[in-house]
């Protein structure tokens, strides 16, 4: 092969087969067969170090050296065994992938996220500080100017004799005041200096704080949401306080594009409003840290639809980690910045690197693998990603479907306020153990555990997964129920602060309609009190209490006839609740009832210590045993959760009378309070007495209205 030229241009196979790779192999070869300079020896080419034991084949683009070194825009005079050309293309298709214009992104191939954030936080200071260069020269002007004119009142003040005391006050009074400026100025150019990096405290990428110490950056952590996304309230607080401090100080805002654990995702358009209507109209950056989903946030739109990513949500950068998703063999990603963020960023810079052709090193590492950019590249043509997203949308969408798939089966082994899947890929759940984590490689967080579900995750996989979670969840539970030492008791006034603190609890802490409507202990005690106390008089409810005689379980019942009347201006948070109870219950409480026939059992809690032991079903079954002693015949229950609904199933004679999903539940004014929560309420009639059947049903009316 000696001897021939090096093709000026390589022809790209947009179909994704090996065309192009066999010819850029000739290439390489070619190039390696007459390398004389750089200090890289070669070793596996030639193969005196043989890969074949990694599966890396000898002749082969994985077994010699690909080097892409600084900016993918300028390829090397010299250093030709690189494959920028590739690395140019991906970023095209990427660019357009985004909505950004044709050539209107710049970026490069990283090793990981991490690197990501390093670059655009670099970036981002330095495009800051090009910004701000014409109010920085000016400041460093007026200081030069001040600090001589310092240095003239001190020679003059020398000069004045030590009694002439007004004299010497006056000048005295002039270097103060100059100082004061100076200190002023100094001050300023420190702001204009060192931006500050505003993040989501505990959910933002480690590397965040890491690398604004390296920077010499400023940061200011911002509160979380419960899902693990920024508060904008306290962004907005923390912005406040920040600039009245530091009004000359530039913004780098970091959006999380899908937190680590929760896949959580910043509001980027609420982020930017707060920005732009801020009195001091700060500079700023968003950079959106997207290691996950950042990869596919133009098919699960998270803002909507959007056409151009970085414009509309007025974004300078993306960071994602493409051994994450799209899902490549070693670790590596890209940072992708605006075309003229970028340039400005770099417009005064001197960092070009000689000796491989003048090239402009706007990277992190410098030298960067050019394996990684033909993977990648390969990864996106596979996708077909070159022509449209629908490939990989289709993968997406798979990926949604099995993390339903995946959250339902959870929540059917730990109830629905056990498990959480607030956004796209990632479920979590509470931990299961040592071993079981290791065997599935789970993510643990205290005492939690998050399955992530991307394309590996297959319906098979999940299932052998929760056969192994229940077999372990059935042992745990033998030795608790053999442990678990508990009477029975009708409710009485001693049990009456127990069993309102474990009412409490149990539903501002699990049950899903009060924790959507964000109801906290002050709000329920005074509903929680009112129930205990009526439900005491009527003597038809139960509680199960410990060694300690403490409340772990109670059922509350009352007779239909006498139903519990809520005094909604106590605890007006609870309005929505009782609304879906009315509604719920209007197909079968529109009759007259003949008292002690018809027993409404509204209000079943466990302890959630001592969830899974059968004390759910045991303190029903006790309620229905006193009510059936007392006389009556059926009992009418609601159900706003799928747990506690189950327990219908013990009863021969049962019958639904009524669902509705919370999320199209509508009050007043079109007023929809449970929008976005999962499930639903169900209301049942159920035969408690021995032997009943529905049709003894009839003899429970008074009068029909």
């Amino acid at each position: 092969m000696a001897g021939k030229r090096a093709p000026k241009e390589l022809i790209v196979n947009p179909t994704g087969q090996n065309g192009d790779f066999k010819t850029l192999l000739l290439y390489i070869d070619e190039l390696a067969r007459h390398k004389l300079g750089y200090p890289v020896s070669l070793l596996t080419y030639l193969g005196i170090v043989d890969n074949r034991i990694l599966g890396i084949s000898p002749g082969s683009l994985a077994n010699v050296l690909l080097n892409n070194v600084g900016d993918p825009f300028k390829d090397s005079e010299t250093s030709l065994m690189e494959v920028k050309r590739h690395e140019r293309k991906l970023i095209e298709i990427l660019e357009k992938y985004y909505g950004m214009p044709k050539d209107g992104a710049r970026g490069y191939v990283t090793t990981g996220g991490t690197e990501g954030n390093f670059a655009s936080l670099w970036w981002s200071k330095r495009y800051m500080i090009n910004s701000a260069l014409d109010m920085l020269i000016k400041m460093d002007n007026q200081i030069k100017l001040q600090t001589k004119d310092e240095q003239d009142l001190l020679l003059a003040l020398a000069k004045i004799p030590n009694n002439d005391y007004q004299n010497r006050c006056e000048h005295y009074q002039k270097i103060i005041a100059i100082k004061d400026e100076v200190s002023q100025h100094k001050n300023i150019v420190q702001q204009l200096l060192t931006p500050t990096v505003f993040f989501t405290k505990g959910h933002t990428h480690y590397s965040i704080p890491k690398i604004a110490e390296i920077l010499r950056l400023n940061i200011r952590p911002v509160s979380p949401n419960p899902d693990g996304s920024m508060d904008l309230n306290n962004f907005n607080k923390e912005l406040l306080l920040h600039l009245s401090a530091h009004p000359h100080s530039a913004i780098i805002v970091v959006a999380n594009i899908g937190t680590t654990i929760t896949g959580a995702i910043d509001d980027i358009p609420g982020i930017k409003k707060i920005i732009e209507t801020h009195p001091a109209k700060p500079k700023y950056s968003i950079h959106m840290d997207g290691a996950l989903t950042g990869f596919v946030m133009p098919i699960v739109k998270p803002f909507g639809k959007i056409e151009n990513y970085f414009d509309e949500l007025g974004a300078n950068t993306l960071a994602v980690s493409a051994h994450k998703y799209p899902g490549l063999s070693q670790p590596c990603g890209i940072i992708l910045a605006r075309r003229e963020f970028f340039e400005k960023a770099f417009e005064k810079s001197e960092r070009s690197i000689d000796y491989v052709g003048n090239i402009l090193d706007v990277t992190i590492t410098g030298s960067r693998s050019g394996l990684n950019v033909l993977m990648f590249y390969n990864a996106l043509l596979t996708l077909e990603l070159d022509k449209n997203s629908d490939k990989l949308t289709e993968m997406v969408h798979n990926n949604l479907d099995i993390s339903k798939y995946l959250c339902k089966q959870l929540i059917n082994l730990y109830g629905e306020e056990n498990v959480s899947y607030p956004y796209h890929f990632n479920v979590t759940f509470p931990k299961p153990s040592a071993a079981l984590a290791r065997k599935y490689q789970l993510m643990l967080t205290g005492d939690k555990a998050t399955i992530c579900v991307l394309t590996n995750v297959t319906k098979d996989l999940i299932d052998q997964f929760i056969i192994d979670l229940q077999h372990e969840k059935e042992k745990v539970m033998a030795t608790r129920i053999s442990k678990t030492d508990y009477s029975i008791l009708t409710l009485q006034k001693k049990h009456m602060k127990s069993a309102i603190k474990l009412f409490i609890k149990s539903f501002c802490d699990s049950e899903p309609i009060t924790k959507h409507l964000h109801v906290n202990y002050d709000d329920y005690e005074p509903f929680a009190t009112e129930v205990v106390e009526k439900a005491i008089k009527d003597g038809m409810s139960v509680v199960a209490v410990d060694d300690k005689d403490e409340v772990i379980a109670c059922a509350i019942a009352e007779d239909i006839v006498d139903r519990f009347t809520p005094h909604l201006d106590h605890y007006p948070k609870l309005k929505p609740i009782f609304a879906i109870l009315d509604e719920l219950s209007k197909p079968f409480l529109n009759k007259d009832f003949k008292k002690g026939k018809i027993a409404h059992v509204w209000i079943a809690i466990v302890d959630g210590k001592h969830r899974g032991e059968g004390l759910s079903t045991a303190i029903d079954s006790a309620c229905a045993d006193l009510a059936v002693k007392k006389g009556f015949d059926f009992a009418y229950a609601e159900f706003t959760n799928e747990i506690s609904e189950k327990i219908v199933t013990h009863y021969k004679v049962q019958k639904c009378l009524n669902t509705i999903k919370y999320e199209n539940f509508t009050m007043e004014k079109n007023n929809k309070p449970f929008d976005g929560l999962r499930g639903g309420a169900a209301a049942y009639l159920i035969g408690i007495k021995p032997g009943i059947k529905m049709d003894a049903l009839v003899g429970c009316y008074a009068t029909t209205k």
